[in-house]
């Protein structure tokens, strides 16, 4: 059987150190995080990524480890603090998933992700005006609240946000992403397929017009043939095309949104 491959194609390289850290949330309570850094004193561009349902796993790694080759530092963020879904590489189990998804604190995994970038601009080696956010599914729609909050950030690239509206609100999901995108500062790159259950016709017409209407500065990238999660390296979810050239399309654009 072929081997499903997105992002990367290696999570090691010469020029990458990779480490685990801590960090002190909202309320003070330690989680960690993990860094990697490109060789060199910088000062570079940072991005913080929030992970997929999955929590953290090879592929996240991957994606920390190649930006960083290519010459961001990386905080890579899990979403429930590396007290996930007992086997992050899997994919297949969806109840499993679904109910820790369901169960996330959404408010505070976005402080998570903003404590992430705070920590990245407070790095010597970083470039405090160039950080940005960058996620997949939930990590996607973490990634966008926290653009939504943090209006200093200069880029935000968000491939297929899982929750653009909650199915209900409350103290762990106080507001509709889709109602706060007239927030956002930063050049924003969002990534869909074209048969995202997430995101059918209707909806994704009413994304493009907030997005024009609010001018938030973005691209909306919609993959032909693709479903939600494209990226997920499980059948039938993932379509290697879409993965592919979203992972180049998104490194370009961070690339050049930070600088």
């Amino acid at each position: 059987m072929t081997e499903l491959h997105a992002g990367p194609p290696s999570g090691t390289y010469d020029d990458v150190s990779g480490e685990r850290i801590s960090l002190t949330g909202r309320g003070g309570a330690r989680f960690d995080a993990l860094c990697f850094q490109p060789d060199g004193a910088g000062p570079f561009p940072a991005i913080v990524i929030g992970a997929e349902g999955t929590g953290v796993n090879a592929f996240i790694q991957r994606v920390g480890a190649g930006l960083a080759h290519a010459g961001i530092v990386t905080i890579v963020i899990d979403p429930y603090r590396f007290d996930g879904p007992p086997d992050p590489e899997d994919y297949t189990d969806f109840d499993a998933l679904m109910s820790f998804i369901n169960n996330l604190d959404f408010v505070r995994a976005t402080h998570d992700m903003l404590t992430g970038v705070e920590h990245a601009r407070g790095l010597p080696t970083v470039d405090p005006e160039r950080v940005g956010v960058w996620g997949y599914c939930t990590g996607a729609t973490l990634a966008l609240l926290a653009a939504c909050v943090d209006q200093r950030l200069a880029a935000a690239v968000l491939f297929y946000p899982s929750q653009p509206v909650f199915d209900e609100l409350g103290d762990r999901t106080p507001a509709h992403p889709m109602d706060l995108l007239w927030a956002i500062h930063a050049r924003t790159l969002v990534l869909y397929g074209d048969n995202d259950v997430v995101m059918p016709a209707e909806r994704m017409a009413e994304l493009r017009r907030r997005l024009e209407v609010w001018n938030v500065p973005h691209q909306l990238v919609i993959c032909p043939g693709a479903g939600h999660a494209f990226c997920s390296e499980a059948r039938p979810l993932f379509q290697q095309q879409a993965a592919d050239d979203g992972w180049q399309r998104a490194v370009a654009f961070a690339l050049d949104a930070l600088g």
